[in-house]
């Protein structure tokens, strides 16, 4: 190299360091004069403002004073750092900020205000305490999509577990997160989660496939089945097909059409064999008039009162009712013991059995049992419908005290 080309050298060198001294100075010079406009609070800078902070918020309070610091800094300067506290109202709201207006923390020193919120809502057991009772009771609303439960448990596990690390924190999430959510919507995302990894899984991934398989569970409509009334069936009586009939509360209310039973002992209409008056004489009822004296009644000489021809509001005996639905007297439609729905006697046991056209029955035979012979009774002192009657009452008087015997007619 010859001494043209290093004297070159030499100069470019010298020139270069000359300009690094020169941009260093002028970058001095600059800083300087921004710190003091800044000060002097000649140039403002736009900065984001905090958001809102309440001791429901999931950052501690000592965060929220650093970043208000630095807006405060950037905003308004550091050259009058007491004025910061008149701007902090606006950004508290709770209990903070009850007890912000309570202090009147716009007249306090920035220092003093800062140090006596500090003590007065540092993060205590019992407000932790709070949100881990609430972080292990989360249950999704009726209203509540995927997507508000999954910011609700990210909160809350945030507020319930403060001195968790993340890795730590962000596997409780997911863990509770899966849990919380429907039983369907579990079911179908455990089977879209199969080749995934929760721990290398994020949560907004896991969130994004429970809304994605939320929509292929299919809705269900719930129809509401009212439930029969139970029915205790007495007897030795065969396989019987009951109804269950709304019960009516007027007096006779629910009557059922019995016009079309006959009695094959007497060949009456209007009762079964069961019921026949010539077999059960109990069972016939007795004959009582009414006491309407001058009430519209009819009676033999005509006379029906000044009341007119319908007049129930006289002094009717119990035995003048008659029931609509099996047309006997002593009660009503509503307490009738021949009613398909009532549970203390059993329905008419048709008695009739189909006659074999191919045998002639030329022998007497008890048609429950089927002694015949020496051992031929009759149906009524049967020991085996006996021995049913007594257990079917036995059971249905030991499941309900209240279910009292009808008594006779004639009694």
């Amino acid at each position: 190299m010859d001494a043209a080309t290093k004297a070159l050298i030499e100069l470019l060198s010298a020139n270069l360091a000359e300009q690094k001294a020169a941009n260093k100075t002028q970058a001095d010079l600059l800083k300087k004069l921004t710190e003091t406009a800044t000060e002097t609070k000649q140039i403002k800078f736009k900065v984001i403002e905090p958001l809102v902070y309440s001791l429901e918020s999931t950052i501690s309070l000592q965060d929220f004073f650093t970043t208000f610091e630095k807006f405060c800094a950037a905003q308004y300067g550091c050259a009058d750092r007491n004025a910061w506290s008149a701007a902090l109202g606006k950004f508290l709201e709770g209990d903070i900020s009850k007890a912000y207006i309570g202090l009147e923390g716009g007249n306090l020193p920035w220092d003093s205000l800062k140090a006596t919120l500090t003590a007065r809502f540092a993060d205590s057991i019992n407000r932790t305490k709070r949100f881990l009772c609430l972080f292990n009771n989360i249950v999704m609303g009726p209203e509540e999509n995927l997507l508000d439960l999954s910011m609700r448990v990210e909160k809350l596990a945030r507020q319930a577990y403060p001195t968790f690390s993340q890795n730590n924190l962000d596997t409780l999430i997911k863990e509770k997160y899966l849990a919380v959510v429907p039983e369907d919507v579990a079911d179908r995302l455990s089977i879209a989660m199969v080749d995934r990894d929760l721990a290398s899984t994020t949560f907004e991934k896991i969130v994004s496939l429970a809304e994605r398989v939320q929509k292929l569970v299919p809705k269900t409509n719930i129809v509401e089945v009212a439930r029969a009334a139970n029915t205790v069936v007495l007897g030795a009586a065969g396989p019987v097909h009951i109804q269950a009939q709304a019960t009516s509360f007027r007096p006779n209310g629910g009557s059922t059409n019995n016009t079309s039973a006959l009695c094959s002992h007497c060949n009456k209409p209007g009762h079964a064999i069961d019921r026949c008056w010539t077999l059960h004489p109990t069972l016939k009822p007795a004959r009582r008039g009414n006491n309407n004296t001058n009430q519209g009644s009819y009676n033999n000489t005509g006379n029906r009162g000044s009341r007119g021809n319908f007049n129930n509001r006289g002094n009717f005996t119990a035995g003048a009712r008659r029931c609509y639905s099996c047309g006997d007297s002593g009660h009503l439609a509503n307490a009738c013991t021949r009613r398909v729905n009532y549970s203390n006697t059993p329905p008419p046991v048709n008695l009739n059995r189909t006659v074999n056209n191919a045998v002639t029955n030329i022998i007497d035979q008890c048609i429950v049992c089927g002694a015949e012979g020496p051992n031929f009774h009759n149906f009524i002192a049967c020991p085996v419908r006996i021995r049913q009657v007594n257990i079917a009452n036995a059971s249905a008087s030991q499941s309900n005290q209240n279910n009292l015997p009808v008594q006779s007619l004639n009694d």
